[in-house]
């Protein structure tokens, strides 16, 4: 019996060492680093991302480039507008081109100290893209 649990015991820290060992991918969207944690599913990545959605029709672009090598997610997100920015103050933001719902205001974090989704952890306004107008 001493046996098998030394076995099990052996078996169950070799997998924990094993995923400890994983390096955990670095989240750029838009140039800007991102606190997002990305999950795992056997061969994929699983990326959450926050899309904005403020109008009855909204189109989005979203290409991301993995970088197995580097452990590295490069996210290009864009928003195709129908009017001409530089037009208005981003209201979304107060015109700071910094994300509203992080805490504190930019930091890509929540009240808790995780992840902030609505900008994707990256502390930049989505609805600007950070340049204080709409």
């Amino acid at each position: 019996m001493r046996t098998k649990l030394l076995i099990l015991l052996a078996l169950v820290a070799g997998f924990a060492l094993g995923q400890a060992a994983v390096e955990p991918y670095q989240v750029s969207v838009n140039g800007n680093a991102s606190k997002i944690k990305v999950g795992h599913d056997q061969d994929s990545l699983i990326l959450p991302l926050a899309l904005p959605v403020t109008t009855d029709r909204e189109e989005w672009t979203v290409v991301v480039l993995r970088d197995d090598k580097d452990h590295k997610l490069d996210v290009k997100m864009s928003s195709i507008k129908r009017k001409v920015r530089g037009d208005t103050d981003c209201y979304y933001c107060s015109a700071t081109g910094k994300c509203a719902q992080d805490s504190p205001a930019g930091s890509g974090l929540n009240v808790s100290g995780a992840s902030e989704y609505y900008c994707n952890g990256t502390g930049v306004c989505t609805h600007c893209g950070g340049t204080k107008k709409l």
